[in-house]
């Protein structure tokens, strides 16, 4: 009997090029842009379903099938980005198969920001007025659907809340220029809280042979605290290159395809601020893959078990996403860990909601803030003891000459000879 990890991944990975590139990601992303163009159009809902499987096989293909780390050991991490895109055609398709009406796009106003909005009540009197799509007008709006997660400028998303902008957007330049400083900042701090949980050790989980982060060589007290330490660093690292990613795909968007510096919005919303778990998932963590999580894993869930369930299916699906991902490591894909960590954030969840139901009062304050990270501290420690065991941690995400700290310190050094030489002439 084919074991189900065989399944999911295949044994036989293959480096990236132009060849292979061709026979194993093309097909996958031409059958995703396939169902962005169908999904605007009226009367194309047996097309989409029977595209479906067809765009599902071709995304398994291309995740299970490519090697963009080259066989070198410190690059794996980057088939965790191939999974990852991957298993976002796959969840975005299914929910294009099952969408009920066309999508349609919205007419926004360039240089007004989003102010905390909620994007279904902003946009509801902002519909264009369109009997059906035409099909080059949908061929052209399916290169925005099919990078825009979100759906900023679209009428999909309901719910959805965006976060206050923080740099204005009247003027373009002013907002790259912001986005730049952003983008280095958020690099540099990724940089550095990466390496300082790597530095905490070097040979076990800090190599790319992976290790446990729970050293039990020290004391319980020392180790909990050194494991707890590693869980947060490792936890702001996360935030910091998703940050970095997003300020990336900023710049590369507004300056070469000219797009408005109003449809490129805060991702996060202080979520180290949060006072609740519902608080924490549902506004201010991103929420590029809400709209997905809820249409095909809490909405079924929902149906059978109502909001519990609602809750638990959407945590699923992001559950399978990460276990995949992290399974792209090839070091095996800790499922019992990994679904469980988002298990228990959906258990917290349903707590608080029994807790409002029981008290009339949300969870919220200093206390909802401490109830908040213990939880997710505590869970995320056995998440984060994952990451290092499969090596991420002591992944090699920059070349080692060519790390954004080593190069800050090399400048400041180099800044401060020469003004000291300029101080020896005078």
């Amino acid at each position: 009997m084919v074991s189900l990890s065989r399944l999911l991944v295949s044994q036989e990975r293959v480096s990236l090029s132009v060849s292979t590139f061709s026979t194993f990601f093309l097909p996958a992303f031409v059958s995703y842009f396939a169902m962005a163009v169908l999904v605007q159009r009226k009367r194309t809902a047996m097309i989409r379903l029977a595209l479906l499987p067809v765009t599902l096989l071709c995304a398994y293909q291309a995740g299970s099938s490519l090697d963009l780390s080259f066989g070198i050991p410190d690059y794996l991490f980057l088939n965790q980005i191939l999974v990852a895109a991957v298993f976002t055609f796959s969840m975005r398709s299914t929910g294009w198969a099952f969408a009920k009406k066309p999508y349609s796009r919205i007419a926004l106003q360039p240089n007004k920001p989003f102010n905390g909005d909620t994007i279904s009540d902003s946009t509801n009197n902002q519909l264009t007025n369109v009997e059906d799509t035409p099909l080059f007008t949908a061929f052209w709006n399916a290169w925005d659907l099919s990078v825009n997660l979100r759906g900023i400028g679209w009428d999909w998303p309901k719910g959805l809340r965006i976060p206050k902008s923080s740099c204005g957007t009247e003027s373009t330049s002013k907002f790259l220029l912001t986005t730049l400083a952003k983008l280095l900042f958020n690099t540099l701090a990724f940089d550095a809280a990466s390496r300082a949980a790597h530095y905490l050790s070097p040979e076990t989980f800090g190599s790319t042979e992976g290790g446990t982060i729970f050293d039990a060589s020290l004391p319980p007290l020392s180790r909990y605290t050194r494991s707890t330490i590693i869980t947060i660093l490792s936890g702001w690292a996360a935030n910091f290159v998703i940050e970095s990613l997003y300020h990336m795909y900023t710049i590369v968007f507004v300056l070469l395809f000219r797009q408005a510096p109003s449809q490129w919005p805060p991702l996060f919303d202080t979520p180290w601020l949060s006072t609740s778990l519902t608080s924490f998932w549902g506004r201010k963590w991103h929420q590029l893959l809400r709209e997905y999580f809820i249409s095909v894993g809490a909405q079924p869930l929902a149906y059978l078990f109502g909001r519990p369930g609602g809750v638990m299916g959407a945590f699923l699906v992001s559950g399978a996403l990460h276990y995949l991902v992290l399974k792209a490591m090839e070091r095996g894909g800790h499922p019992v860990v990994v679904f469980g960590f988002f298990i228990m954030q959906a258990v917290g969840l349903i707590l608080e909601g029994i807790w409002k139901k029981r008290t009339g009062s949300r969870v919220d304050g200093f206390w909802g803030l401490l109830w908040t990270w213990l939880w997710l501290a505590f869970w995320g420690t056995f998440m984060i003891d994952a990451w290092a065991r499969v090596g991420l941690i002591g992944s090699k995400f920059f070349p080692d000459d060519y790390r954004p700290t080593v190069l800050l310190v090399h400048f400041l050094k180099h800044g401060f000879n020469l003004f000291r030489f300029r101080e020896i002439i005078m």
